[in-house]
C-alpha cells in the first residue's frame, strides 16, 4: 500500500460532511464515515484502477453517497486534494492542485 496524504482542506472537507450527514441521521453518518475509509483504502492499494482525468487527477465515489475522493499520485505517495460533494462546487480543487507540491 502507498502511503497517503490528505490536503488539510480535504480533511475539513471530509469532517465537515459527516457532520451534516449526522445533523440528519447518526447512522448514516457512520455508515459515510466507513465508505471514507474504504474509499482511503481502495486509494492507496489500488490507485492505478480508477481512470484518470483532467490530466493525473483520479477519483473514486464514497460508498453510496454523493461524495468524491479526488487524489492523484505523486512519487510514491497518494495525494486526496478533495472531499467533494459531486453537485456542489465543482472544481474547487483545482486550486490546491497547482499550490500543493511534495
Amino acid at each position: 500500500m502507498l502511503p497517503i496524504r490528505l490536503h488539510p482542506e480535504a480533511d475539513a472537507e471530509g469532517i465537515e460532511a459527516a457532520e451534516h450527514i449526522n445533523a440528519d441521521d447518526r447512522r448514516e453518518a457512520a455508515l459515510f464515515k466507513e465508505a471514507l475509509r474504504e474509499a482511503l483504502r481502495w486509494a492507496r492499494s489500488e490507485p492505478l484502477i480508477f481512470r484518470c482525468f483532467e490530466k493525473d487527477f483520479r477519483k473514486l465515489r464514497i460508498g453510496k453517497f454523493r461524495y468524491l475522493l479526488i487524489f492523484r499520485l505523486r512519487g510514491d505517495e497518494v495525494q486526496v486534494l478533495a472531499i467533494a460533494h459531486t453537485s456542489r462546487k465543482p472544481g474547487h480543487w483545482k486550486e490546491r492542485a497547482r499550490s500543493w507540491r511534495k
